[in-house]
């Protein structure tokens, strides 16, 4: 799948500011599953320099420095993506649940982190462990469908994920509240659990898109896998990675500073996405 996308980030400021260093994420990085075929990244005001770099997690960054005073920062990624199956057929992948360690060498750490206490999980995630049966392929698959009831179907486009706990108690939570949970009942027993931001393709009659978020295990002998429980699927061609990391916070978009001279400021932020398939 080919996807075409205008990807625009503005924010307004009520007197001029003077920006500080910033870090875009908006190059999505190098898998086998995605080609980038074009990327083009235009940004006002005028940068006094723009540099490519890589962060700890293996995700390409823009790293830029402006000069002067401006009362607007425009950030426009277009970007064409070339989506492609996934190397291996994770559908005839299993491996014994609980899993057995995963060696360092393989995955860092991070990935394996506690998100949350293991007793408020616990009523969660009993039932998953029973479904599976032993199998870590079943397990994954009812723990997605089990995410996927606490979606709720409107938009919460600012602030951090909320607490696995926080979206039990809720019974709701926007893809990236559920990419949190998924990730904390993993790392409880040993899968080390990544979240991701991109794009889908999602609905094209809709004229509002979104950032998408959801979360990948790592698989001994096939690597990262992606789940989807906003929609109860597996990640496939319909999904653009832009970067992956063991937290939300670490694959945020856009980071920076400002300063001001004035007694007080407002700032507004607004975002548009246009999204293409073929």
């Amino acid at each position: 799948m080919l996807f075409e996308i205008d990807h625009v980030t503005l924010y307004h400021y009520s007197s001029p500011v003077l920006l500080g260093d910033h870090v875009l994420r908006v190059l999505p990085f190098t898998r086998p599953q995605q080609r980038i075929m074009a990327f083009d990244l235009q940004l006002v005001p005028d940068p006094v320099s723009v540099a490519l770099e890589s962060d700890d997690w293996g995700n390409p960054l823009h790293r830029v420095q402006f000069a002067g005073e401006t009362e607007r920062l425009e950030i426009r990624a277009r970007l064409a993506v070339e989506t492609l199956p996934a190397p291996i057929d994770v559908t005839t992948t299993d491996f014994a649940f609980p899993p057995a360690p995963v060696a360092h060498v393989e995955v860092a750490d991070a990935y394996l982190e506690r998100l949350e206490q293991a007793a408020l999980l616990e009523q969660f995630v009993s039932p998953l462990v029973s479904i599976a049966g032993g199998s870590g392929m079943a397990f994954l698959h009812a723990l997605n469908d089990a995410v996927h009831t606490f979606h709720h179907r409107g938009v919460r486009v600012d602030g951090p994920p909320q607490r696995p706990s926080e979206t039990l108690a809720r019974r709701d939570g926007v893809c990236r509240d559920l990419s949190v949970l998924f990730m904390a009942a993993c790392r409880q027993f040993g899968l080390p659990a990544r979240f991701v931001s991109g794009y889908q393709q999602g609905d094209g009659m809709r004229s509002e898109r979104y950032l998408h978020a959801w979360p990948e295990v790592f698989i001994a002998g096939s690597g990262w896998v992606g789940f989807d429980p906003t929609h109860a699927t597996l990640v496939g061609t319909q999904h653009v990675a832009v970067a992956a990391a063991p937290t939300a916070a670490a694959v945020t978009p856009v980071e920076g500073s400002y300063s001001f001279r004035t007694p007080t400021l407002q700032s507004t932020l607004s975002t548009e996405i246009h999204i293409a398939t073929q």
